[in-house]
């Protein structure tokens, strides 16, 4: 809510953190789901719309960063001047509508007005037992860490959108250990460490990605040209700093550790709710 004034003037960064927000506050309700479905259920799925709403707002912010950032590298020197600060105002004009859209979205408004009358209810009462936090977020994090791996083992030459899904459950990972690491000792927070920094890399890969996809309506051929061979290149180096990053994510002392710090979270918690 913070943000959504500063969004609605038209800040990046406003938007951007809104976006962040919401997908931590899937990663909450999730998490804790058996306690409450419908109202979790409910907050997740608007969430997710909502997030689906802004993300074109979001790709165009995202492409005119990476745009900038070629001109002030001199990269795209072979550009007149002119075409270029062009090609960026039509970006911003572009954009403008996009994000005043998703902020007037009905997903968002539903999604506050939950929220809204969740927080002004009459005390929560569960419907099932409470565990201890940790239970949840073990079996949480077991899942998604399931996740991860299936989507690793079909990610093949990871082009677009293989490597946009295993980012996705990395990004899951990352939110959960943001949260719930500390639960599980140094390891979890090893595992927050590499899993943040490997998706950071899939991110910038998958910015790539969708900048070339709206590189193609750029006004002359040798714009396009330009550009997209600079991509291309940006989303090759990014792929080899994952490769690098990767392997100190599966290390397999660091994740037989980690795991076996999440069943004994579990088997303690099953202990509890048994009175053993």
């Amino acid at each position: 809510m913070a943000n959504e004034p500063r969004a609605r003037k038209g800040s990046v960064v406003g938007l951007h953190d809104i976006r962040v927000a919401l997908r931590r506050m899937r990663t909450v309700a999730a998490t804790f789901a058996p306690l409450d479905r419908n109202f979790l259920g409910k907050l997740d799925k608007r969430a997710a719309k909502t997030c689906d709403h802004m993300g074109a707002a979001r790709d165009i912010d995202v492409w005119l960063t990476l745009f900038r950032d070629m001109e002030h590298a001199g990269v795209l020197d072979e550009i007149p001047r002119r075409e270029r600060r062009a090609i960026c105002h039509e970006l911003r004009a572009a954009r403008a509508p996009l994000a005043t859209a998703a902020l007037d979205c009905a997903a968002f408004r539903r999604l506050k007005k939950l929220v809204h009358d969740w927080l002004r209810a009459p005390d929560f009462r569960p419907r099932t037992p409470v565990l201890p936090v940790a239970a949840y977020a073990a079996r949480r994090m077991l899942d998604v860490q399931d996740l991860i791996q299936r989507r690793y083992r079909k990610v093949g030459s990871f082009s677009s959108k293989p490597a946009h899904d295993l980012r996705r459950a990395g990004r899951r990972l990352r939110y959960l250990c943001d949260s719930f690491g500390d639960h599980f000792g140094r390891d979890g927070v090893r595992v927050g460490h590499w899993i943040t920094k490997a998706q950071a890399a899939l991110g910038k890969m998958h910015d790539c990605d969708n900048a070339l996809d709206l590189s193609r309506n750029l006004p002359t051929d040798k714009a396009c040209a330009v550009v997209r061979r600079k991509l291309k290149q940006y989303r090759a180096d990014h792929l080899d700093r994952f490769k690098k990053l990767w392997p100190h994510y599966e290390n397999p002392r660091l994740q037989n550790r980690f795991r076996l710090r999440l069943k004994n979270a579990l088997v303690s918690a099953d202990a509890c709710a048994t009175g053993e």
